[in-house]
């Protein structure tokens, strides 16, 4: 969890006379068009960014599009078709995106100190002219997701480096330097407390790192079991998170409440959180004349619309198997 730095889209800029060689990756791979403005937006590390020029077309000469392939395998395929002799061909500068939020103006000079990086605008990037090989953007968005250019920073630092070898040595320090940015700012030690009377722990557990790890919320620093104490002297089983978070406590509170119920408002499991000796308690998160089960219900469908569709999938597959699992 807590995912800092990761890399984007390639990109490939293609110029040629005719439309031999784009006609062929259209019959061999998934290309969408896209206007250019927003070809970069919501686009996959896994995808290519393919930017196609008519030299013989002086007016709407461009055409854009977003591939569902890496630009080895495009042009593995032009070369095989023997489409490669009236083609030039130039890479777009690579793309990782760095996630900071707080002082993002004295960690960006630092890493440019540390890596030799030359600051420059995003706008630079879709110019396609630069001789840089990397562009280190910054976004203060969940990187668990796509990202748009407009949730990106305006300014981007430009670096000579081979791509791979930034890549290393900024993520063995992409901590220290998120931590700088955050200007001291304490992190959240949370503890989060799973009880549920039919003992399907496993599976209340798989649904609690789904939702952390889609929303990344920070980092799990351990679980285990433990004993709570309802009344005294009387111990009660309790699986326990230890849960490291710059998100406030109250945010966290009703992350929780969504996944305590399921879409029938039926309680599958109690969910509660601490901060030190000090619980965080629902009541604060009710609207008017709302009880704990409406909160619930309400906040269970506003987590939903946050998760990506493959988890909501996932968390729809593992309440099924809470409910066979409490019938049993």
């Amino acid at each position: 969890m807590l995912s800092l730095l990761r890399g984007s889209a390639r990109g490939l800029f293609l110029q040629t006379q005719d439309r031999a060689p784009l006609e062929a990756l259209r019959k061999a791979f998934p290309l969408v068009p896209k206007p250019l403005r927003n070809l970069w937006d919501q686009a996959r590390e896994d995808q290519t960014l393919l930017i196609v020029s008519f030299r013989n077309r002086p007016e709407g000469r461009l055409e854009t599009f977003l591939a569902d392939a890496s630009p080895v395998d495009l042009l593995a395929h032009l070369v095989n078709a023997d489409l490669t002799g009236q083609l030039r061909v130039r890479p777009l500068p690579r793309t990782l995106l760095f996630r900071l939020s707080g002082d993002r103006r004295a960690v960006m000079d630092q890493i440019a100190r540390d890596f030799d990086g030359r600051p420059g605008r995003l706008k630079q990037l879709l110019r396609w002219s630069g001789r840089h090989r990397v562009a280190l953007c910054f976004t203060e968005k969940n990187l668990n997701r796509p990202v748009s250019l407009a949730d990106l920073h305006p300014e981007v630092l430009y670096f000579e480096t081979p791509y791979e070898r930034l890549f290393q040595r900024l993520r063995g320090r992409a901590m220290a330097y998120f931590n700088e940015a955050a200007g001291g700012r304490a992190w959240q030690n949370l503890e989060i407390r799973v009880y549920d009377s039919w003992e399907r722990y496993l599976l209340q557990s798989k649904r609690l790192r789904l939702v952390l790890e889609d929303l990344d919320l920070g980092l799990i620093l351990g679980e285990g079991w433990g004993k709570d104490y309802a009344r005294i002297l009387m111990a009660v089983p309790v699986y326990r998170f230890h849960l490291a978070t710059f998100a406030a406590p109250e945010r966290v509170k009703e992350i929780l409440m969504g996944l305590e119920y399921d879409r029938r408002g039926e309680r599958l499991v109690d969910l509660d959180l601490f901060r030190e000796k000090s619980k965080i308690g629902w009541q604060d998160r009710a609207r008017k004349e709302e009880d704990r089960a409406a909160t619930g219900r309400r906040l269970r469908e506003a987590l939903r619309a946050e998760l990506l569709p493959e988890t909501v999938a996932a968390l729809d597959g593992l309440e099924e198997e809470l409910g066979r699992a409490g019938a049993d």
